[in-house]
């Protein structure tokens, strides 16, 4: 059995797992394997509890600063998810992995823009 480090999140009633790719210390873990663990993760009575795995990646070579794949309680893969999205702004921003208050993220659904509202050094609100 793996140890899966994470970070659990919520946003306007969606909660979230984050598994982080971009610590100093990556999990030893496949996207792959996250997937197919993703149903366990998700259960609300077994598991963790969430609506979704969210995978913070880097961004590919001369496109998004970020990336992120989703899995979703029965292992299928999102597209994109807005509540998620703006958790994982939030997230690379606070651990510090960006000083911008505008960045761009790649998702299944194409590379979305978000503008981060910092006040005292943390994120407040994510568009």
């Amino acid at each position: 059995m793996k140890t899966i480090t994470f970070t659990k999140m919520h946003g306007i009633g969606n909660d979230f797992v984050f598994v982080d790719f971009l610590a100093s210390d990556k999990p030893d873990i496949a996207p792959e394997e996250l997937q197919a663990a993703s149903p366990f993760l998700c259960d609300r009575k077994f598991g963790v509890g969430a609506d979704g795995v969210v995978l913070v990646l880097p961004g590919e070579a001369g496109g998004a600063d970020f990336a992120m794949r989703m899995f979703n309680p029965d292992a299928s893969e999102a597209e994109m998810c807005g509540n998620a999205i703006r958790c994982l702004a939030k997230l690379v921003h606070d651990r510090g992995y960006t000083a911008q208050t505008s960045i761009t993220v790649a998702t299944g659904g194409g590379i979305k823009s978000l503008a981060l509202n910092v006040e005292n050094g943390a994120v407040s609100q994510v568009t």
